[in-house]
C-alpha cells in the first residue's frame, strides 16, 4: 500500500504494511503547499476556486486528479519501485498516479471504481493526463482507452451503470463487509418512535461547505417535523455541544456515526449521494432522499431516481418543507423500499471480495 502520510496512522492501526508518498497531500494539508493547492483548483483552505466550477466535468477531474497530483504520486511510487517492483498495480478510479506507474513499469493496472458515475474516462481530462504522462517520460495519448486496458472493478451490479458508461473491462464484485465495533449505546437505545432515519453528508463535505451553504440545518428541522426517530451526523471532528442549529427531541445529533452498521437498522437514508454512502445503503436495502452537492453526486442522485431507489431534492434551494415532504414520500410509498431490497438482492448475487483476490492473483502470475 502506497499512500500519503495522512493515512499512516489508520493503516498502522489495521496492521497494513505501507510505503509513504510525501507528494500526496490530503485536503487538510493543502495549506502546507498553497501553490500546489491552486494548481489543482483549490484555495489553501481546501475550498474550490471559482474557476474550477467553470470547467466541464471531465476537465475538473483532469485538473484535480490526473495532472500534477498524478505526476507527484507517480514520482513517489516509481522511486519506491526501485526496490519493490510490483506485478500488478491496483488503484482507485480517481487516483491516476497508480495508472502512470503501471504504464511506466509495463504491468497490469486494475482499477477499483470508487465513483462509477464520476467522469474518470472523459476526453475532457486528456490535457492534464497527457501533461502528467509527459512529465514522467511517457508519450501522450489520443484517448482514454489505456485506462481500461485491464480490469475495471465495480462494487455495484451492472444495473447501476448506464449503458454508455460500461466497457468490456468492467467486472462486478460485492464489496467487502466492513467490520465494526458494537453500535454506540446512545444510538442503540434510542426509543422506537416510528421509522428510523439516518442523515449524513459524508466525511469530506465538511471541508467544502460553510454553515451558510450546508443543508444540515434544514435536514435537522425537516426530520424534527416528522413522526420518526432520526440520527444526524454533523461531521467527523465537529462538536455537538457547539451546534447552533435546531435540536428537535426526536433527532439525535452526533459528530460521527457507524454508518454501515447503522444502515442495517434503517428505514431511510438522507444523503449527499456520495458513492460510498449510496453503496452502503443499497447493500443494506435502504431507500434514500438525496441532496447532491458536487462532483459525481448529482449523477448518483439522478441514477437513484431513475431506478426508483429514492427521491432527489436540490441541496441548495430546497427548504425544510420540501425536504420533509421528500422524506415522507419515501417512507410512505413502499415501492421505494421494494426497489432498494431488489437492488440488494442483485448485490448479494455478485462474486465476493475473496473471488476478486483470487482473480487478481491469477492476473499477476
Amino acid at each position: 500500500m502506497a499512500t500519503g502520510d495522512s493515512l499512516a496512522d489508520d493503516l498502522d492501526r489495521f496492521g497494513v504494511p505501507h510505503r509513504s508518498m510525501p507528494g500526496m497531500l490530503a485536503p487538510t494539508q493543502l495549506a502546507d503547499d498553497p501553490d500546489y493547492a491552486r494548481s489543482l483548483g483549490f484555495h489553501p483552505d481546501g475550498k474550490p476556486l471559482p474557476e474550477l466550477e467553470e470547467l466541464g466535468r471531465g476537465a475538473v477531474v483532469g485538473r484535480i486528479f490526473a495532472g500534477l497530483a498524478a505526476e507527484r504520486a507517480a514520482t513517489d511510487m516509481l522511486a519506491l519501485s526501485s526496490d519493490f517492483r510490483p506485478d500488478i498495480v491496483v488503484r482507485e478510479s480517481t487516483e491516476f498516479g497508480g495508472y502512470l506507474t503501471a504504464e511506466s513499469l509495463g504491468v497490469p493496472c486494475v482499477t477499483l471504481d470508487a465513483a462509477p458515475l464520476q467522469v474518470t474516462r472523459d476526453p475532457g481530462m486528456l490535457p492534464w493526463l497527457n501533461e502528467s504522462r509527459v512529465a514522467i517520460g511517457l508519450p501522450p495519448v489520443n484517448d482514454t482507452s489505456t485506462l481500461t486496458r485491464h480490469p475495471w472493478i465495480s462494487w455495484m451490479p451492472d444495473l447501476w451503470h448506464p449503458a454508455d458508461t460500461q466497457s468490456a473491462a468492467h467486472r462486478y464484485y460485492r464489496g467487502p463487509d466492513e467490520a465494526s465495533d458494537p453500535l454506540d449505546p446512545a444510538i442503540a437505545q434510542l426509543p422506537a418512535g416510528g421509522p428510523f432515519v439516518v442523515a449524513t453528508l459524508g466525511s469530506v463535505s465538511g471541508h467544502m461547505l460553510t454553515s451558510d451553504t450546508s443543508p444540515l440545518r434544514r435536514i435537522v428541522e425537516a426530520l424534527g417535523s416528522l413522526p420518526c426517530t432520526a440520527v444526524v451526523a454533523l461531521g467527523r471532528g465537529s462538536d455537538v455541544s457547539t451546534w447552533a442549529g435546531p435540536r428537535p427531541a426526536n433527532v439525535h445529533l452526533a459528530s460521527f456515526v457507524q454508518q454501515p452498521l447503522l444502515l442495517q437498522a434503517c428505514d431511510l437514508f438522507v444523503t449527499h449521494a456520495g458513492f460510498g454512502g449510496v453503496r452502503e445503503a443499497l447493500t443494506a436495502g435502504v431507500p434514500m432522499v438525496a441532496l447532491p452537492l458536487y462532483a459525481e453526486q448529482p449523477a448518483n442522485a439522478q441514477r437513484l431516481t431513475e431506478l426508483g431507489l429514492g427521491v432527489t431534492v436540490d441541496a441548495h434551494e430546497a427548504g425544510t418543507t420540501t425536504i420533509a415532504a421528500a422524506c415522507r414520500e419515501v417512507l410512505d410509498d413502499p415501492s421505494y423500499r421494494f426497489a432498494a431490497r431488489a437492488f440488494r438482492r442483485r448485490l448479494l448475487g455478485l462474486p465476493t471480495i475473496s473471488q476478486l483476490v483470487a482473480d487478481l492473483t491469477a492476473l499477476g502470475i
